[in-house]
C-alpha cells in the first residue's frame, strides 16, 4: 500500500472520528493514477474530502484509492440536503456540478471511462456515474 497523503498526526484530526472511504477503478493506467492523485491533493481540505489520509493498493485488475475523512456520508437525494449536509456530509462533495467526480470527466488520460466503484465506510458499494453532475448509484 503507497500512502499518499497522511495528516493523521495532525491536530486537526487528534481525537476525532474518521470514517474509511475507497474509490476502486478498473484497469487504471499510470497516467489516470497520477490524474486521480493530483485531484485528491486538490480536494483534501476541510471544504474539501477532509483528507486524513489517502492510500493506494492493487488488487489484480483494479487500482483502490482508500481514504479516511471525519465527514459521514450518507445517501440523499440532493433536494433534501441541509446546511449542515453540505458542511459535513462527503455525498455533497463527491456528486454535483464542479464536485469531486465530474472532475474525472474533464480529465485528457480518460478516467471517466473507467470502471468505477465506490464503498462507503459500511462498505457498501455504489457505481459511480461521471457527467457534469454525477451521481452514485447503489449496487
Amino acid at each position: 500500500m503507497e500512502k499518499i497523503i497522511d495528516y493523521l498526526d495532525d491536530e486537526e484530526f487528534e481525537n476525532v472520528q474518521l470514517y474509511t472511504y475507497s474509490f476502486n477503478f478498473k484497469n487504471m493506467n499510470d497516467d489516470q493514477k497520477n490524474d486521480v492523485i493530483n485531484l485528491f491533493n486538490d480536494w483534501d481540505w476541510e471544504s474539501g474530502l477532509h483528507v486524513a489520509e489517502l492510500a493506494i493498493s492493487k488488487d489484480s485488475d483494479s487500482t483502490i484509492f482508500t481514504f479516511k475523512s471525519p465527514k459521514i456520508f450518507e445517501l440523499k437525494d440532493d433536494e433534501n440536503w441541509t446546511d449542515e449536509d453540505l458542511d459535513k456530509n462527503l455525498l455533497t462533495k463527491l456528486v454535483g456540478k464542479e464536485q469531486f467526480i465530474s472532475h474525472f470527466e474533464f480529465f485528457e488520460t480518460g478516467v471517466a471511462e473507467l470502471t468505477i466503484k465506490f464503498f462507503d465506510d459500511q462498505k457498501n458499494k455504489y457505481k459511480v456515474e461521471v457527467s457534469k453532475y454525477s451521481s452514485l448509484l447503489k449496487e
